[in-house]
């Protein structure tokens, strides 16, 4: 983990309609809130998970039991910020045989 103090937040385009995906990393637990546009003051959405772990499957992100579909490109750096705070993320995506 880096030295930032906890807890820390980072915003990712989701890559759909301007909504905007918010990942929290607190001591113990991470939160994730969907906002609508990066100018919302409320999220349509959130999710919470005791622990430090997220799982990734194709392109959706699970924090707990919420799954928030991102970009490719907005999955990957979400994948290694989430890494540098300490949180394991476990991919879950099918591999397809070659």
């Amino acid at each position: 983990m880096t030295g930032s103090t906890l807890p820390i937040e980072q915003a990712f385009a989701t890559g759909t309609h301007g909504a905007t995906l918010v990942l929290m990393v607190c001591a113990g637990w991470l939160w994730a809130g969907l906002y609508a546009s990066p100018h919302s003051a409320a999220p349509t959405e959130v999710a919470a998970a005791t622990g430090r772990s997220a799982t990734v499957r194709g392109r959706e992100l699970q924090i707990g039991t919420g799954r928030f579909a991102l970009s490719q490109k907005s999955l990957q750096s979400a994948r290694r910020w989430l890494d540098r705070q300490g949180v394991r993320v476990r991919d879950l995506t099918a591999k397809e045989p070659a």
